[in-house]
């Protein structure tokens, strides 16, 4: 993975990944071993690799998977799809933030926004205002450093 090696070139493994990843956290792109090794809790993350194969496999901790559904604060993901498919999730976290284990306690917010401060980003049965804004909803991290 490139990722690793640049990791190895610059001597750091104090690494952030944000962005739209089109997958949700538990897609095997995210998941996955061979892809970005991100895990659910900071216990599992604390490992800081895991051994797949005899091949051991840089950790991620990713914090997204706490904001699903409705028993979160703010929206319930931040990207809504509402297809007419039988395996269909409606709300999605595809805009995700992944920190190496070194970093993931320095986390001390992270929300998914439904407001820039002065406008909803979502309209009044919560859903992102695609047609205005964006059809994603942001997403907000803060680390202490």
């Amino acid at each position: 993975m490139r990722l690793v090696q640049t990791e190895e070139d610059v001597g750091l493994q104090r690494t952030v990944l944000v962005g739209d990843l089109n997958m949700n956290p538990f897609d095997v792109g995210v998941v996955g071993a061979h892809a970005l090794n991100a895990v659910m809790t900071r216990e599992l993350a604390r490992k800081e690799k895991r051994t797949v194969a005899s091949q051991p496999y840089r950790l991620f901790y990713n914090p997204m998977w706490g904001h699903f559904g409705d028993r979160t604060p703010g929206p319930p993901g931040t990207y809504f799809y509402a297809a007419s498919t039988p395996g269909n999730y409606y709300w999605n976290v595809f805009d995700q933030v992944l920190l190496r284990p070194q970093l993931m306690d320095d986390l001390v917010e992270l929300r998914i926004l439904d407001t820039d401060g002065c406008t909803s980003l979502v309209t009044p049965k919560g859903y992102p205002r695609s047609a205005e804004t964006s059809d994603h909803l942001p997403v907000l991290f803060r680390l202490n450093l």
